[in-house]
Order: structure tokens, then C-alpha cells, then sequence
């Protein structure tokens, strides 16, 4: 592949999907040598510090989607894990083992599970848009006071479940 071609591709691919900044793959991104915190911070990042650990919860303050593409405002300037990372599909497609619409129409079988994961925890109960799926999830999993859960409950953790599986088997690497 030539470098266009995988550069149109990171793009084509990216754009559509998002899910590395949006909170679905990941709760947080762990800064690495060569990042400037003090720059990140400046350029909107909220930057936090435990234990010596530098990092930022996802979903990434610099992400925007606007009729369904993706961006990053800090794009340019991103942090070093975030230049590193390419998720399955990407790698499938830039190794040539995928077509690129084969891994379109994953991103789209994964964004449709997360609608429904998103459609389940409204249905729940409100949760902090500013976290991560993952932890939305689980505070939406939260028993209500009498211990009993609702068949949305259920919905929820097996719709949340599969996506999981899916995102193991299909993006993280």
C-alpha cells in the first residue's frame, strides 16, 4: 500500500469511527515520554496524575463528531500513545489482509452495539456523558435501593457483554 493510500485509509477509517477517542475502547490514556503534559493541558487536555502516572480519561476532550465523522481538534499536536495506536481494523486494512470495506462495515456492527448499549443505560438511568462506556455502564448496573434489577438491567449487562466480546475480537489490540 502506498503511503497515500494508507494515509487516505487511516482517514477514511478513523474519521468514521472515533471509538479509540470516544470511551468505548478505552477509560483512559496513559501520557508517554516525549508528551508535554504542560502543552496537552493547554491545548484542552485535563491532565491527571496518580501515583507518578500522568494520563487523561477517555472520552479524549480533543474528539469531535459532527454528522457522524470524526476529528481531533489537537490532531497535529496529539499525544504519542494516540500517534501509535491502530486498532484491528486499521491494521487489517494497511497490512492488505482486509479490504477497507470490510472494515467499515465492522465499525458500523460496532457502533450499532453501542447505540444499543446507549439506548439501554438511557432507559436505566443518566449517566456522566464525560466517562467512558465502560464505567457508564457499570454505574447504570448499580442496583436500584431495592436489590432488584430490571430486565433492562439485563439487556444492558448482555448487550454490554457482546459488545465487549466484539471490541476484543475485532479492535483492540
Amino acid at each position: 500500500m502506498t503511503d497515500t493510500n494508507a494515509s487516505r485509509s487511516t482517514e477514511d477509517l478513523c474519521s468514521s469511527c472515533g471509538m479509540c477517542c470516544d470511551g468505548v475502547l478505552f477509560h483512559s490514556v496513559e501520557l508517554q515520554s516525549g508528551d508535554q503534559p504542560r502543552k496537552l493541558s493547554a491545548l484542552g487536555l485535563k491532565i491527571r496524575k496518580q501515583k507518578g502516572v500522568e494520563y487523561f480519561l477517555q472520552p479524549c476532550s480533543a474528539h469531535r463528531e459532527v454528522e457522524g465523522k470524526c476529528s481531533c481538534v489537537i490532531y497535529e499536536d496529539r499525544p504519542v500513545r494516540c500517534r501509535a495506536f491502530d486498532c484491528q481494523q486499521l491494521r487489517g486494512v494497511l497490512a492488505g489482509d482486509i479490504t477497507q470495506e470490510v472494515a467499515l462495515v465492522k465499525i458500523r456492527e460496532a457502533r450499532e452495539k453501542v447505540a444499543l448499549v446507549h439506548s439501554l443505560m438511557a432507559q436505566i438511568s443518566e449517566t456522566n456523558p464525560n466517562r467512558s462506556l465502560a464505567h457508564r455502564v457499570a454505574n447504570a448496573l448499580t442496583l436500584p435501593k431495592d436489590g432488584v434489577p430490571s430486565p433492562q438491567h439485563d439487556e444492558l449487562k448482555v448487550a454490554m457483554e457482546h459488545l465487549e466480546s466484539f471490541l476484543v475480537k475485532e479492535f483492540r489490540v
